[in-house]
């Protein structure tokens, strides 16, 4: 409830700061920050499903002289506020007071409206209006998880309701606007592309809805292969000059894309496949038809080009790049290029030269098909024989003389020709074209592959000058992808005839086959393929640019909504956001380590590119690489942690799964004290797993086990070490009515007793127990380390787990000394008895046997020392799994002199009469905890007068101060002591409990064993001013809270701080989180060590009031 409170406040002071700045942009983030937040919420709550709307009724009271009440009627559903005020906010109207009832999940709400000049509402039109938008936004809000951007959506949404308002046309619309499905397609439409929507639906909203309807929607918007031809004949009907061929080409083209992005968009389980054919397919046709209008007009005003024997010349259109590989994607450039048969002359008046005519024919295809936006099929003519300085259309012969062994074309020119595919024009041509390029292409060192590979770094630099990542050029994106499958393909295509394909993913199977690539290898190659091609589709999408390659932060509302329009959605184990990252992380080091294995390392541009998912797929990391993704990521021994992940990783199908969940620790482990021991950890762990590879799914389905798995490997190498031991606990801990709730005493006391019936041996039952203490101090450290749960509710806990541990073996030890069975009682002192332990506290016990029945007295004696002696046994003796706990006796009357067990009576006498001034103070926080509890309290009875007497404040200071003075001569060391040490926790309890005996007797209610109740009560009683003692609660937590850290590191009694800058550091980010380092860490522990021995010196020792 904390951690969410704190999130709430910060979210809200950050919208508010942005609101208060009053201008228009900081008023959009403010709005679009609650937006993603009313949508993260909406998510989870229909996944998959299509709810139907649910009625609203809105009623207008306009009684009040001051403003107009709108009472709407509803059953409750989430965001619902939300969406009315965004409805309201359409009309200028301001909402003045709001009274909300929920009653039995049905809304009855009255909001009190005013217009902008604070005057009621009296226009029927205006309300009727508000009516109408009210009903449709909060429809609508319902579906806003379906957008990859919501808040987008929602005010594009708002722009079309605000136009039907206007235009009174709210009666034919409001079937249309409350359909469940046209409603969730609206929304992912909407928030889809900045594109789409200024360049189409914001224009064409009437036409495209209708279309949305259920009946519609189960037909493609765009024409297939079958039909796009008759379309776009029957789009150029009519038209008659070129200008006008043109346009319609161009219109038809424009639509056609749209109706492509349109189903694409609509239909989430469709392929990018599927998509880059349509685009492609539609290319090809663009091209070839607008070739032949220009074709024909030159031919109409020049003649037809004319060869050898007045034969015509004929001409070829040839796709490179994405068009040649059949992979165009939303805003993809058309690489082109144009290839004519002969030279010669036209046969009309006045001839051209074949080179003009074709010139020609080339420029006025440009300038025919036009592009939209930047880039949206952009004709690009780069790629012909001598680039920008060579003709526009090449002669059969220049192109064979150009890529010819001795043609000056670059080892890059020669690579493009392998996605060369024959699209437009003459089909013969284009055939001989595409065999004379297996000629001149498909021959071993045909490639200059130092020049290939100079090329590629001079891209990398111009390209990816920041250090943002760029799919298409960063160091495993598309373009290392694309080539090194092209170079492939030159080097065995000469032998293997299938692989002189222009298809990236054809070419990849046929390496495949013919055991150049593994089978794994290859599809996990077609995988990066079809992620990055769908990656770069879906960021021109958004953007509406083809320019921008670069992902956006990962932290920002950019990066979210490509996630969402990539289709990753909202409401499973990771967020979009982080789905997205690992696999584009996973999919660019499968790239790399491809391009590694089969050219060498030195083929990847950037000196240290990398990621944890390199490690672990590639088995030549340079070292530089390997410990700078190492050291990175937070790990201090490189060469042992990289040991850790190819441990882990195997081979196989094991390793690509375990790339992905490596990504994911990676990001987790930054954030963690010690991940070089997390990893080792971790490591032992998955050996010890019956399978490895279902460990590995398991945590890729359910991250948030992976979470706490390395919190504890990170935080505690002692809960570590029980959980490789007893790899079964985890689920057991993980259990959210186990992990999300403090246990009660009674629960494992149950445990304990169900366990103790089905033991056969006593050996088998102390085993069991330390197996169940080892269980139960696990889930008590994830809460811990990993909920962040009170240290208050820790040692709560701790101390509760000692409790039921100590009944437990007392009930088992008295089944065999029935004569014992209520006439024994446990008390227990120290930090149990103030139900304050910690992780590896000693148990303070005090053993006490009634002797009212006037039995023989040594009998007795033996009797119950016997029982006492057993019991510390079953809890402290060593045995194969450990012990339970240390138990400490020596706070009985005379310590180790006396009777290990004393008489009610005699304990009575001991306390009345002898005790000393530090067993009195021992004894404020004595309670009974096992056995007979009344036996227990009735000697506390007897105790309290004792610890009520008035005493001197001199009596109670003189003994606790030498026996600090003591201690701290003692434990003096290099480091400051968080317990024994000057201003340590001895300086909190000494000092709560020399007040509490110096003012006991004038305020009973002082008496309390717990510390931290104890300083409520003497601030709430004046005995301590209730500032300072707040500020000593503070304290003395933070100073629990470290020796919590220190102790449950490896379950030993530790309260100095490290030496070790390593240890230290390690601390100091286990106490103050990620961004703690010792500076700060060493500065708050004096802080608080200085204002705990203050307080000491001035309200005990100087006894300041």
């Amino acid at each position: 409830l904390e951690t969410w409170a704190g999130e709430l406040r910060s979210r809200m002071e950050n919208a508010i700061r942005l609101l208060e700045k009053g201008d228009e942009s900081s008023v959009t983030q403010a709005k679009q920050q609650v937006n993603e937040l009313v949508v993260r919420r909406l998510a989870p709550l229909h996944q998959g499903s299509y709810p139907l709307p649910y009625p609203v009724e809105i009623q207008i009271d306009d009684h009040a002289e001051a403003f107009t009440r709108l009472r709407v009627i509803s059953e409750d559903t989430p965001a619902f506020l939300y969406a009315l005020s965004n409805a309201l906010s359409l009309h200028d109207v301001s909402i003045e007071h709001v009274r909300i009832r929920t009653i039995h999940g049905r809304v009855e709400d009255e909001i009190d409206l005013v217009d902008l000049r604070g005057r009621k509402i009296d226009s029927p039109e205006l309300l009727n209006r508000v009516k109408f938008s009210v009903l449709l936004t909060k429809q609508f809000t319902y579906f806003l998880g379906a957008a990859p951007d919501p808040f987008a959506a929602l005010s594009r949404f708002e722009q079309i309701v605000r136009d039907v308002v206007q235009k009174k046309k709210e009666k034919e619309w409001l079937d249309l606007l409350t359909q469940p499905h046209l409603l969730k397609d609206l929304a992912r439409l909407l928030g889809a592309s900045d594109f789409l929507w200024e360049d189409f639906i914001r224009l064409q909203y009437e036409t495209l809805l209708p279309m949305l309807s259920p009946y519609v929607r189960t037909h493609a918007l765009a024409g297939t292969p079958e039909t796009l031809a008759e379309k776009r004949r029957n789009a150029l009907k009519g038209a008659r000059t070129l200008e006008e061929k043109g346009q319609e080409l161009n219109r038809f083209k424009d639509r056609e894309i749209f109706f492509i992005d349109l189903d694409h968009i609509l239909h989430p389980d469709s392929t990018f496949e599927s998509f880059a054919l349509a685009l492609t397919r539609l290319a090809e046709r663009i091209v070839d038809e607008g070739a032949r209008m220009v074709y024909e007009d030159l031919a109409r005003r020049f003649g037809r080009p004319r060869t050898v024997a007045g034969l015509e010349a004929k001409y070829a259109i040839l796709g490179l790049g994405k068009l040649g590989g059949a992979a165009l994607g939303y805003a993809s450039d058309l690489e082109l290029l144009f290839v004519y048969s002969d030279s010669g002359v036209t046969d009309g008046a006045p001839p051209l030269a074949n080179a003009e005519f074709f010139d020609r024919l080339v420029k006025g295809v440009t300038g025919l098909i036009k592009s939209k936006r930047e880039g949206i099929f952009h004709l690009d003519l780069r790629l012909r024989p001598y680039g920008t300085s060579g003709p526009l259309a090449s002669s059969l012969d220049s192109f064979c003389r150009y890529y010819s062994p001795a043609g000056s074309a670059h080892s890059y020119e020669r690579l493009a020709l392998v996605r060369l595919r024959a699209i437009g024009g003459d089909p013969e041509l284009g055939k001989q074209i595409e065999r004379l390029r297996d000629e001149m292409v498909y021959f071993p060192g045909r490639l200059d592959l130092k020049e290939l590979k100079e090329l590629r770094e001079k891209q990398f630099m111009e390209k990816t000058g920041s250090k943002r990542l760029n799919a298409k050029f960063s160091p495993g994106g598309l373009v290392d992808l694309e080539y090194s499958v092209q170079i492939l393909q030159v080097t065995y295509g000469k032998e293997v005839p299938s692989l002189r394909t222009p298809l990236v993913r054809e070419a990849l199977e046929v390496l495949s086959e013919e055991g150049v690539l593994s089978e794994e290898e290859s599809g996990r190659l077609i995988s990066a393929y079809t992620f990055l091609r769908h990656l770069i589709n879906s960021m021109r999408m958004l953007r509406g640019s083809a320019i921008d390659l670069f992902l956006p932060s990962q932290d920002s509302s950019e990066f979210a909504h490509l996630a969402r329009r990539m289709g990753y959605s909202r409401g499973g184990p990771l967020d979009p956001s982080e789905q997205l990252r690992i696999d584009f992380e996973t999919h660019s080091a499968a790239v790399r380590v491809f391009v590694e294995r089969h050219f060498g390392r030195d083929s990847i541009p950037g000196a240290t590119a990398g990621n944890a998912a390199d490690l672990v797929l590639s088995d030549q990391v340079p070292r530089k690489t390997r410990d700078f993704v190492l050291r990175d990521g937070g790990f201090d021994q490189p060469e042992r942690a990289y040991a850790n992940l190819k441990s882990m990783a195997g081979g196989g199908t094991r390793r690509a799964t375990f790339a992905k969940l490596a990504l994911l620790a990676f990001d987790i482990l930054k954030r963690r004290p010690d991940p070089d021991m997390a990893l080792n950890n971790w490591e032992r762990f998955v050996r010890a797993q019956v399978s490895a590879d279902f460990h590995f799914n398991l945590l890729l389905s359910q991250p948030m086990r992976l979470e706490l798995l390395l919190g504890i490997f990170a935080g505690s190498q002692f809960l570590s070490d029980a959980l490789v031991r007893n790899p079964g606990f985890l689920d057991w801990v993980v259990a959210p009515e186990v992990l999300h709730k403090v246990r009660e005493t009674r629960d494992i006391e149950e445990d304990l007793r169900r366990m103790a019936s089905g033991c056969s041996s006593h050996g088998e039952w102390l085993n069991r127990l330390r197996r169940l203490r080892r269980r139960e101090l696990l889930r008590i450290g994830i809460r811990d380390i990993c909920l962040g749960v009170s240290t208050r509710e820790v040692m709560l806990e701790l101390s509760r787990l000692a409790e039921a541990f100590t009944q437990a073996a007392l009930e088992k030890r008295i089944l065999e000394l029935p004569e014992c069975k209520d006439r024994f009682c446990i008390l227990a002192l120290g930090k149990l008895g103030g139900s304050e332990l910690n992780y590896s506290s000693d148990i303070d016990l005090l053993g006490l046997w009634s002797d009212e029945n006037g039995k023989n007295e040594q009998e007795g004696k033996a009797l119950f020392a016997h029982l006492m002696e057993d019991l510390r046994s079953d809890l402290s003796s060593h045995t194969e799994e450990g012990y339970a706990y240390r138990v400490d006796l020596r706070l009985r009357p005379f310590g180790r002199d006396g009777e290990l067990v004393p008489s009610w009576s005699s304990l009575v006498h001991y306390y009345c009469d002898v005790a000393s001034p530090w067993e009195v103070q021992a004894a404020l926080k004595m309670r009974p905890v096992a056995g007979n509890l009344h036996l227990g309290h009735s000697f506390l009875e007897k105790l309290r007068p004792i610890l009520l007497q008035d005493r001197r404040r001199e009596d109670v200071v003189r003994p606790i101060e030498k026996m600090r003075t003591m201690g701290v001569k003692t434990h003096s060391g290099e480091t400051p002591d968080v317990k024994i040490g000057i201003g340590g926790l001895r300086d909190v309890e000494f000092l709560v409990q020399g007040l509490q005996l110096i003012h006991a007797g004038r305020l009973p209610s002082l008496l309390e064993g717990n510390t931290l109740n104890a300083l409520e009560l003497l601030g709430k009683e004046n005995v301590l001013p209730e500032p300072v003692a707040l500020e000593l609660k503070e304290d003395y937590l933070f100073l629990r809270r470290v020796e919590h850290c220190l102790q449950v590191l490896e379950d030993r009694q530790i309260h100095a701080i490290p030496k070790d800058k390593k240890e230290l550091k390690a601390l100091a980010r286990r106490l103050l989180g990620p961004d703690g380092n010792e500076d700060r860490f060493m500065e708050k522990l004096n802080g608080c060590l200085q204002r705990i021995r203050e307080a000491y010196v001035t309200y005990l020792i100087e006894g300041r009031e």
